[in-house]
């Protein structure tokens, strides 16, 4: 937007023409052809202007206006306007201003909030009584009708319609003391405030509407906050501390009410409300700043900031600059007058610590943020009740309790979209119930016919005619039909939340009893499932810190992550599983950022269990700390994929750092597993990170011969098949190896069945897979655990 300096001069009105159209539109401004085309870009007139003083030594005022060309010769440094609307600005002749264009046509009115003027000396008007304000309304609006524009600070001079002379002035055009826009009879609504005037004596005051966000269910913690906040720009207390502007972002997850609350914010009607969207040009962005800055008090809301500055934006970082000067300038002006700008700057986005760039985190731009997790079982309730259950009344308060309940993970608008799936549900169940039956066909129409009845009588002529029937009884109207709490048990089958949608895997079904053996691992991780669920305080009774990290190593193939797909699957928990390799993305940063998202994905959604496999991929030692691995011992190839290089210290370094904070958290439980412990870096086993180590051994005699059972259990056997001999011919063979040593049989029993032989599998079937299945687990192997074991095992 361009903006000139010009010198007021004074506008002669002569003819009737000149003072039909001042009476009509009081608001223009004139300026020679040259000024009109370098701030408007075109010869027409109308385009709307904000005016503002120049001088540093009267009090700064601005106002809204419309530009025209002069009907005069003037030179391109003067300006002119009519004396009414001159005075209304406290304007003096031959004062300096600056006009900047606001880059479209006048707007149109939508409310004209008008109140009394105070008399010739100040002193305040006598109160209208409230049986006489409709009159006024009406009389005022009857002057409004003569014009055209409508301008904050229009007076009009000794109305009478009952009682005394009163005097008026047009506080707000739109809810902004500086509006000018278009009256539009039968259309704008005028109403008349109340409350004592306060235009002329604060020209600039704020508005009489606060800047407040209310209403909203479920968010009553960060409401408040925001509320604190937004109050600052409503404050008019003087303090010695000239005050530092900050603008707010608010984050979180999809569908936690980012955009909820930017609507919230801009329903207040505390100011005009700008939006920039995430497609908007480089030059749009500045202008919308530069008219928020003149058109105060107004709003600025960016939604999905990520997206405004998104990597693959080739212009991202001139819109970062365009953001961090447009919020220094704000700063600028809060640092001046003593007092913060009347421009409230709220974006929204993700994840404030990774969308949002470190330019725009400086002092004094987007320092204030609000974090919306996903609603706790009481918001939850909140959230549900706000939307009304359409059950009994006796049934609603159970109904609450039992949803809110089994909704964790579950968002605003999952629960929006469970409630609209209730509604269905129990629409079609009532419209199958309900359906009418199809109409009986008639078997005997000689019987039931009055025509075949008049046929068969010769004399149907005379006879009398019947009674007339009685007129129908309207059907009463059908009574309301509840919902039932079953709808909504289904509809919480089918709706799942969307915050396990994009990085949650289901795991398989596997139950403990599928894993064979390995009873010290089950009740080592079944504690850590009770561990996630005990309450805060029954925990304190027995830990200063609660284990939260379990460490899974063993030789391969030996169910490490059997054991955690059958942990998920018999806990319940929210399951999280990434391959530790996933993590090492090629893009600098990425990484870290995919680790922090899935730490803070899972606290919102706990109780909930991260489970890192092959996590030695991403945490294997760093240069530096000497520690290194026995020829034989499993890492001694080990890589350094994870810890070796830049990126893969990075991973390490974030790992631990969301590590650390754990302690603290409730709810969630880490769990890893490792073939090469020796090549995890020492940091990781520290206390608070991963404070059990569980070995998970190659089954022994018993566990071995319970795979061969279960196997035995689901294929077909030939009654030969000794599972007590196969359990005792495996020694030395892991979980693994002995269900591909079934398999390999199983190939060989359909192989022979289908040339027409025995089809069962054999126990020469299993005993020749046994001897063409090669151990993977040696000796040295073994040693190797054992060596690291008496080491770092802590118990």
């Amino acid at each position: 937007m361009k903006s000139l300096e010009f010198r007021i001069r004074k506008l002669h009105v002569n003819t009737d023409a000149d003072k039909r159209l001042q009476k009509k539109q009081p608001s223009r401004v004139y300026v020679n052809e040259e000024a009109l085309i370098e701030l408007t870009g075109t010869r027409d007139g109308g385009r709307a202007v904000c005016i503002e003083r120049v001088s540093p030594d009267e009090r700064p005022v601005r106002r809204e206006a419309t530009l025209w060309k002069a009907p005069e010769k003037l030179d391109k440094s003067v300006t002119q306007m009519y004396d009414a609307f001159r005075d209304a600005c406290s304007y003096k002749l031959g004062e300096q201003v600056r006009i900047t264009s606001l880059g479209g046509p006048l707007p149109d009115a939508d409310e004209v909030i008008i109140e009394q003027a105070p008399g010739p000396d100040g002193s305040a008007p006598d109160p209208l009584a409230p049986e006489d304000i409709p009159g006024w309304e009406f009389v005022l609006a009857g002057r409004l009708s003569q014009m055209e524009h409508v301008y904050a600070g229009l007076v009009f001079k000794n109305l009478f319609a009952r009682g005394p002379e009163r005097s008026f002035v047009v506080a707000t055009v739109n809810g902004r003391k500086t509006g000018n826009a278009r009256y539009l009879d039968h259309k704008t609504t005028v109403r008349l405030a109340t409350t004592a005037p306060s235009y002329n004596s604060q020209p600039d005051a704020l508005p009489a509407r606060r800047l407040e966000v209310t209403g909203i269910r479920g968010l009553d913690a960060q409401v408040r906050q925001l509320n604190q906040i937004l109050s600052c720009f409503d404050a008019r207390t003087p303090f010695r501390k000239k005050p530092a502007y900050r603008g707010i972002v608010i984050h979180g997850g999809h569908g936690t009410g980012k955009t909820m609350l930017l609507n919230s914010i801009a329903s207040t009607g505390w100011g005009t409300v700008f939006r920039i969207q995430y497609k908007d040009k480089l030059s749009e962005i500045q202008e919308v700043f530069q008219r928020a800055r003149l058109q105060q008090p107004s709003i600025v809301l960016i939604d999905q900031l990520e997206r405004l500055i998104d990597k693959d934006r080739s212009n991202r970082a001139a819109v970062i600059l365009a953001l961090c000067e447009a919020l220094d300038t704000l700063a600028a002006d809060a640092a001046a007058k003593g007092e913060l700008p009347k421009v409230v700057v709220v974006a929204t986005c993700l994840d404030y610590t990774t969308d949002v760039p470190e330019d725009l985190k400086e002092p004094r731009r987007l320092t204030s943020e609000i974090y919306l997790s996903l609603p706790d079982v009481d918001g939850r309730r909140e959230i549900l009740a706000s939307l009304g259950l359409d059950v009994a009344p006796d049934q609603e308060e159970d109904l609450l309790r039992h949803l809110s309940e089994r909704t964790h993970a579950y968002n605003g608008k999952d629960l929006c979209r469970l409630v609209d799936e209730a509604d269905l549900i129990a629409r079609i169940r009532h419209a199958s119930e309900t359906k009418p039956p199809l109409p009986e066909t008639a078997t005997n129409h000689s019987a039931t016919s009055p025509l075949s009845e008049g046929d068969a009588n010769p004399d149907a002529e005379t006879a009398p005619s019947p009674a007339p029937s009685p007129a129908p009884t309207p059907a009463p109207a059908p009574a309301p039909v509840y919902h039932l709490p079953s709808d909504y048990h289904e509809a919480l089958r089918l709706v799942r939340p969307s915050a396990m949608h994009d990085i949650n895997l289901k795991p398989p079904p596997i139950r403990w009893d599928d894993i064979g053996g390995q009873e010290t691992v089950k009740v080592s991780l079944r504690r850590a499932v009770r561990l996630s669920l005990e309450p805060p305080e029954t925990l304190a009774r027995y830990f200063d810190r609660p284990p939260k990290g379990f460490l899974l190593y063993g030789p391969p193939g030996c169910s490490k992550t059997m054991a955690a797909q059958a942990m998920a699957t018999e806990s319940g928990l929210n399951f999280f599983a990434v391959k530790g390799a996933e993590l090492l993305n090629m893009y600098v940063g990425e990484s870290e950022r995919a680790v922090r998202r899935l730490f803070q994905r899972a606290r919102e959604v706990s109780p909930s269990m991260i489970f890192f496999d092959e996590i030695d991929s991403i945490a294997s030692q760093r240069s530096g700390f000497g520690h290194s691995s026995s020829p034989s011992s499993p890492s001694s190839s080990s890589g350094r994929a994870g810890g070796g290089s830049h990126g893969g210290v990075n991973v390490l370094t974030t790992l631990l750092n969301e590590m650390d904070g754990f302690e603290a958290l409730h709810g969630v439980v880490v769990l890893a597993a490792t073939n090469r412990p020796q090549a995890l870096d020492p940091a990781l086993l520290r206390p608070g990170r991963f404070d059990e180590l569980i070995y998970v051994s190659p089954p022994d005699r018993a566990a071995r011969r319970a795979i061969f059972a279960k196997v035995a259990a689901r294929r077909l056997m030939h009654p030969d098949v000794d599972v007590d001999r196969l359990a005792l011919e495996t020694e030395g063979y892991s979980g693994a190896e002995i269900k591909g040593i079934c398999a390999a049989a199983g190939v060989a029993a359909y192989d022979r069945a289908a040339e027409g032989g025995e089809p069962a599998i054999m126990m020469a079937d299993l005993e020749r897979a046994i001897r063409n299945q090669k151990r993977q687990i040696t000796p040295d192997m073994l040693r190797g655990f054992e060596e690291w074991e008496k080491q770092f095992r802590k118990f």
